[in-house]
């Protein structure tokens, strides 16, 4: 039985990359594919603005779920739960779901869908935590920091409560262009704010504990 758990624990986690490298190469092409049919695009105007910026939020997203869970394959072990391995998948079809309405006059429901995959996202951080806290080889990140409470998460709380606020505010209002653009580059500094947390984390995963100590456990 121990052999088993520990089998699992060595392949799991690769499979579930290796799913998420799938899922994540087909978002790429149904982007790229998004690009070629959007003629508005390659037109003057707000519309392509705020569609060249939809797309740029997009594509960090996208990056950004890629790095976080490589970094988990390598900064911990875990025996992983259904939940961990049914998550990518639920990450995957929101992401398809975004890329289809990537058009400026179906923002409002984007952002609504962006809050969702932070959620998501989130959920399955602290799920795999839960898992990897359990496991005694973690102990050197784990031993440093304190379980998570409602308060470390308060900030992606807080971001997914203003992504949907986002939504419903474009949703009820008629001039959607200087509007979405604010919106957007909103979005776009919290994802590059993930990125910047999410490149200690990765310096944490390949050098020794004591050069880099991750401060929360919140990887997303």
């Amino acid at each position: 039985m121990q052999s088993n758990l520990d089998r699992a624990k060595d392949l799991l986690p690769s499979i579930i990359l290796t799913i998420l490298s799938m899922i994540q190469a087909l978002a790429l092409e149904l982007f790229w594919s998004r690009i070629e049919d959007s003629s508005f695009l390659w037109q003057a105007g707000l519309e392509a603005v705020v569609g060249w910026l939809q797309l740029l939020v997009m594509l960090v997203g996208i990056l950004l779920i890629w790095v976080f869970y490589v970094s988990f394959v390598l900064r911990f072990t875990w025996l992983p739960s259904l939940e961990d391995t049914l998550i990518p998948f639920l990450i995957g079809l929101l992401e398809f779901a975004m890329i289809d309405l990537m058009r400026p006059g179906l923002l409002a429901v984007w952002f609504v869908l962006l809050g969702a995959v932070f959620a998501v996202a989130t959920m399955g951080s602290h799920l795999t935590m839960r898992q990897a806290r359990q496991d005694p080889a973690n102990d050197y990140f784990f031993s440093k920091v304190e379980p998570a409470s409602w308060r470390d998460y308060s900030a992606t709380i807080l971001v997914v409560c203003l992504f949907c606020m986002f939504g419903l505010v474009l949703w009820l209002s008629d001039n959607h262009g200087p509007t979405s653009i604010v919106a957007l580059l909103i979005a776009l500094a919290a994802l590059l704010y993930r990125f910047s947390q999410a490149k200690g984390y990765w310096m944490h995963s390949l050098v020794s504990d004591s050069a880099v100590v991750a401060d929360q456990d919140e990887p997303l």
